[in-house]
């Protein structure tokens, strides 16, 4: 029963769609919605119709949430489902949002001798196994607004979500398809994440965010950052990279063009 009413309420809110002014929201909180053709403005518009409408938003530490908050983050999620139209990031039922970066209370972390701490921890934002995903106010208005470090904290988070959906834990490997065989993927992105731990070593400047040294989990998310903000930059020097992340979201963002400076 509730698998028939949820088909009926998304083909009503796709059909529905945004308003003229939601659009306008979308043009100026999403860079690359302007860029898009018709017919793909129009997919990510209705997109972003049922993600607002099917997640429960709640704001944390004093964040008031609004209109404009649930379609941009919903806009910049969609920008990674343009060539999945019924991925609707099910396993993520919650968005929470702070007003800025936050403190995450009591985190485990390991020490040598099997010791372990627990301690609060400064975070932008995380995403959970078949939980919320985390963001914050500030982060989420500057990944919309342009190419600032190649960084958008939304799709960061919502890549390790992807990242998740085989599983409670990130490892990297997202669900793939039989065009992508899964010793290709691991190949790839070991050999490029070796490229950029050889640059930070040497102290060169990287086009790939170091964070993703963290562990291959990141590294998946801040190359999906790179792909959807700096396509052409992330071609550029990580040619087979972007070709591999192009058949798995079934989108070019080069086709989008230089992003704003």
């Amino acid at each position: 029963m509730w698998g028939w009413w949820q088909r009926k309420r998304r083909k009503q809110w796709l059909e529905a769609g945004l308003s003229n002014d939601q659009r306008e929201t979308l043009r100026q909180s999403v860079w690359q919605y302007e860029r898009l053709k018709r017919p793909e403005q129009q997919q990510l518009a209705a997109w972003t119709r049922v993600f607002v409408e099917e997640k429960y938003w709640e704001g944390c530490g004093g964040q008031k949430i609004t209109p404009e908050i649930k379609l941009t983050v919903a806009g910049q999620a969609g920008l990674m489902a343009l060539g999945w139209p019924t991925w609707y990031f099910d396993a993520t039922p919650t968005i929470l949002i702070y007003p800025d970066a936050y403190m995450a209370p009591n985190q485990e972390r390991p020490l040598p001798g099997g010791l372990t701490i627990v301690r609060d921890e400064a975070r932008e934002g995380e995403a959970h196994y078949r939980g919320p995903v985390v963001l914050n106010r500030a982060e989420i208005e500057s990944g919309g607004l342009g190419n600032i470090d190649a960084r958008n904290l939304v799709i960061h988070e919502f890549a390790h979500q992807i990242d998740l959906a085989n599983g409670r834990e990130a490892d990297g490997i997202p669900p793939l398809t039989s065009a992508i065989h899964p010793d290709e993927w691991r190949k790839e992105f070991q050999w490029a994440r070796q490229r950029l731990s050889r640059d930070v070593e040497r102290n060169l400047s990287t086009v790939i965010d170091p964070y993703g040294l963290h562990s291959p989990a990141e590294f998946f998310a801040v190359s999906c950052e790179i792909f959807f903000q700096d396509s052409p930059t992330l071609q550029h020097f990580e040619p087979r990279l972007h070709e591999l992340l192009v058949r798995f979201f079934r989108v070019d963002p080069l086709a989008w063009g230089e992003p704003p400076g």
